[in-house]
């Protein structure tokens, strides 16, 4: 029985827990721990009484983890670095934990969040109950969402330095791989899980996501602390975290290029978070839920496409051609020169926009018009829906401030009837009348150079982040990580969004109870700060690669 117990261990080992199934492994984690984190803000957004709509403390809490990054990231990296794997699998095994606690405190049954009809008829009704949960499930999911951050960190820190210590060559197609998980599945998790957040099943996603975890958790205590292949070069230090943090804090090549990656993060995040209000604006398309014209579904399977093959040259092109992969000042003046070609895209999609025609009731700031006023319409649930008036050819926010008290499903094709503001007998369709007619050709071209910057951007991440591993010593990566991690969730997460909260207020053109449904012209605003910062990404990247080779110059004595 013993021998028959070893025989197989020795089959594991040999077949299964190795470098490969490690990285593939890690690559799933990270998939479901974005997954997870993107259920948690949408079921922050159920917990609120919000619906579909991005609330204002979900805002709060992302600032909330980028301080909380900020504050113990070094921390979390340093801690575990000589037990990587097992320091992975405590924080993905208590992020799992945290996410199950939450179904202990069940949403009360709501239908979910849909258009309405003039005077509470509805194509889907939304109704709001007496919740007892609210505040403990809030903090529950709060404490789920830091810690899927403090996760993240751990893959990074622990599971990318763990592969690279190994196959240092191969550095750059682990890193990438993760870079294209993270920008391609990762921001389309959201459209994915949302529909499922506001059903009376939602527990079910919910469930799953963490049980995966929990999987990932038990699988990476098995792997060895190292392979049989490593080769430890450096000394084992045994001394506590400040000596180390010192050495990495000081190293300025390391300090500019986390500037640079935090300045791209913050450009290409932010800008994804309010996106969706900018396609709103200038196109007068339904992004909440499926625009009838437009398939989601077929844009977010080709961005995804997309993104892993851009990112994919570079993983090639700077893979297994040296011994310790690619140079520091390498990645990083690439990292630069990409950050660069990521800002003319958002010149681009600043620039992009057509005749929509208006929108009724919206000058300046928006209100909703009078031959509807009675109807009594719940907007902050479900959001921006435009609907266009056939007679008169005039787009309105939703079938409810169009007044339309009835409406005929013909296959799946709403007319919406008996509407009271224009002539009547007054119809309407889903959809503004902006897409009918001529900007269908600019909204597909906006999306295409939309995909190309995320592309851009993930490459981008990619050469600065292995720039991060080249310009340390090979003992103090993990904390080089977290240290980076945590310039990162200061700048980008926490500064950075607060930034574009900021821009997000003031373009405001329609609010509701603290919250922004619709915006004014002037969003354009978003894309051209996120050109001012990938230059700053650019700056900073082209001066840590000075200071790379300043370092090298100094270390082999030459001046």
């Amino acid at each position: 029985m013993i021998s028959v117990m070893l025989k197989g261990w020795e089959l594991l080992r040999k077949y299964i827990l190795t470098i490969p199934r490690f990285d593939l492994f890690l690559q799933g984690a990270l998939l479901i721990v974005i997954f997870l984190e993107s259920n948690v803000f949408l079921l922050l957004r159920r917990n609120d009484r919000t619906g579909f709509i991005h609330t204002i403390n979900q805002d709060w809490v992302k600032i909330g983890v980028g301080v909380f990054e900020f504050l113990l990231g070094s921390l979390v990296a340093w801690q575990g670095k000589s037990w990587r794997n097992f320091t992975l699998s405590f924080w993905l095994g208590i992020t799992a934990i945290s996410g199950l606690v939450v179904l202990a405190f069940p949403f009360p049954d709501t239908g979910a969040p849909e258009v309405e009809l003039c005077n509470g008829g509805a194509i889907s009704e939304y109704t709001e109950v007496e919740d007892p949960h609210r505040v403990v499930r809030g903090i529950i999911l709060v404490i789920t969402a830091v810690l899927c951050g403090f996760t993240k960190i751990s893959v990074w820190a622990h599971g990318v330095t763990y592969l690279d210590d190994h196959e240092p060559q191969n550095g750059t197609y682990f890193y990438g791989i993760l870079i294209s998980i993270r920008l391609s599945l990762g921001l389309s998790g959201t459209n994915w899980l949302r529909p499922g957040s506001v059903r009376e099943d939602w527990w079910e996603a919910h469930v799953s996501l963490s049980m995966l975890t929990l999987m990932f958790s038990i699988l990476y205590t098995l792997f060895p602390r190292q392979m049989p292949t490593y080769k430890d070069v450096d000394p084992v230090e045994r001394t506590c975290m400040f000596e180390p943090l010192g050495r990495v804090v000081r190293n300025k090549s390391l300090i500019l290029q986390s500037l640079g990656i935090s300045c791209l993060t913050a450009a290409v995040f932010g800008f994804n978070n309010y996106e969706t209000s900018l396609l709103q604006t200038k196109f007068h398309v339904e992004t909440i839920r499926q625009d009838p014209r437009t398939s989601r579904v077929i844009i977010d399977i080709f961005r995804s496409l997309v993104i892993i093959f851009f990112v994919s040259i570079f993983r090639m092109r700077f893979s297994g051609r040296r011994d310790d992969g690619v140079k520091a000042n390498t990645a990083s003046k690439v990292g630069a020169g990409v950050a660069i070609f990521a800002a003319v895209l958002f010149c681009v999609l600043a620039g992009l926009s057509c005749n929509t025609g208006g929108m009724e009731g919206l000058n300046g700031e928006y209100q909703q018009p009078e031959c509807s006023r009675q109807c009594g319409c719940n907007s902050q649930t479900y959001g921006f829906s435009p609907v266009c008036a056939l007679e008169t050819q005039t787009t309105y926010f939703s079938p409810c401030h169009a007044g339309c008290n009835e409406y005929e499903d013909l296959n799946g094709f709403l007319v919406l009837q008996n509407c009271t503001c224009g002539p009547q007998p007054q119809r309407a369709v889903r959809g503004g009348c902006s897409l009918l007619p001529s900007c269908a050709l600019i909204y597909n071209i906006y999306l295409v150079f939309f995909t190309v910057m995320l592309a851009a951007g993930a490459s981008s991440l990619l050469m600065q982040g292995m720039s991060i591993l080249r310009c340390t010593r090979r003992s103090d990566k993990p904390l080089a990580i977290g240290v980076s991690f945590s310039i990162v969730g200061l700048v980008a997460h926490a500064l950075g969004h607060l930034l574009y909260m900021l821009i997000n207020d003031l373009t405001c053109a329609y609010k509701e109870n603290g919250v922004c449904i619709f915006h004014a012209d002037i969003v354009w605003v978003m894309p051209v700060c996120s050109v001012v910062l990938c230059l700053f990404s650019a700056i900073f990247s082209i001066a840590a690669s000075r200071a790379s080779v300043s370092k090298v110059l100094a270390l082999n004595g030459v001046s």
